[in-house]
């Protein structure tokens, strides 16, 4: 049974907090969130320990692996700081603020002989793997190209603060979506990006933030794609449509999956695979059995970073 402590209870730590409680092999032993009580909120229905700060948990609590879900800004500091105490690591995205920042986190990683996942989800997501399975059936022919498109009101009053401070999250709406957009691109063509370029605006009154941004890539494998993101006064959109020899997938992550060969779309069910988070989690417990990380190592989080750092650059 692996004692597990969690750093950063905001609100996709509850996503992750399931997932631990799931596996037959895990058990939550702490949480630690600077905000008062955000801690003891999370901790208490496990009955885990709770801290505002997470160096004194990583005093006291004899921790096998933790969950990062902190702004990215201390992405790196936290690493190192379970690193030095041994403690494998699944690291929410994107990696860190700077591809330089990724190198010193593995770096640190691979020095005390530490096992770091970076929390890339889109892999999981079961649309997402029903839209890989048919790619691999061969049913709609050779994958074409890749259109993916997200707007959503990234300014909205509820968004977090720090989201909106470039020292802080490393950028806006780019290094936010865009790790999750080139994630889902990397999974279904099963292939890393050879070749990126792009831009971003910076409209949004009051921060220094990217609001929009646009990227045309080729992957390793030859597939072409384009990634559009929009986050001033939109109508929310989250599509990645597909187009083979033979017909086209339309693909909207966490909702719906559909399939056309040229008359009429047909909507594929999704039912069978797994929750994400639970499926990644999974995948973590396994990679520290087995002594390596499956999917999304330090490596792949630092490559997401550094195709993102074009827009910026």
């Amino acid at each position: 049974m692996f004692s597990v402590g969690m750093i950063g209870a905001g609100i996709i730590g509850a996503s992750h907090l399931a997932a631990v409680a799931g596996h037959p092999d895990t058990r939550l032993a702490a949480v630690a969130d600077i905000a008062p009580g955000r801690a003891q909120q999370a901790a208490a229905p496990y009955g885990a320990h709770a801290y505002e700060s997470y160096e004194e948990m990583l005093e006291r609590e004899k921790l096998e692996l933790v969950i990062i879900n902190l702004p990215h800004g201390l992405h790196e500091a936290c690493v190192l700081a379970c690193a030095e105490k041994g403690i494998h690591i699944l690291l929410e995205k994107p990696m860190s603020v700077s591809y330089a920042s990724c190198l010193r986190m593995n770096e640190a990683c691979e020095k005390n002989g530490v096992l770091l996942q970076v929390g890339h989800v889109q892999r999981y997501i079961p649309q997402n793997r029903a839209a890989r399975a048919l790619i691999e059936s061969g049913k709609l022919g050779v994958l074409a190209m890749i259109s993916d498109l997200r707007t959503n009101n990234y300014f909205q009053p509820g968004r977090p603060r720090w989201f909106l401070e470039k020292a802080m999250a490393g950028g806006g709406i780019s290094i936010n979506y865009a790790a999750h957009s080139l994630d889902k691109i990397c999974y279904l063509t099963q292939s890393d990006i050879a070749w990126a370029t792009g831009s971003c605006t910076y409209l949004q009154p009051g921060t220094d933030v990217d609001g929009s941004a646009q990227m045309l890539l080729r992957t390793s494998s030859g597939i072409s794609a384009s990634i559009s993101l929009c986050g001033y006064s939109v109508v929310p959109i989250d599509e990645t449509m597909l187009f083979f020899a033979n017909g086209s997938l339309r693909l909207h992550t966490g909702s719906d999956l559909s399939v056309t060969c040229g008359s009429g779309y047909e909507t594929v069910d999704t039912s069978s695979y797994p929750n994400a988070f639970e499926a990644q989690w999974a995948d973590f417990i396994s990679g520290v059995r087995a002594g390596r990380i499956l999917y999304c190592d330090g490596t792949y989080g630092a490559s997401i970073v550094r195709t993102i750092e074009l827009l910026y650059h």
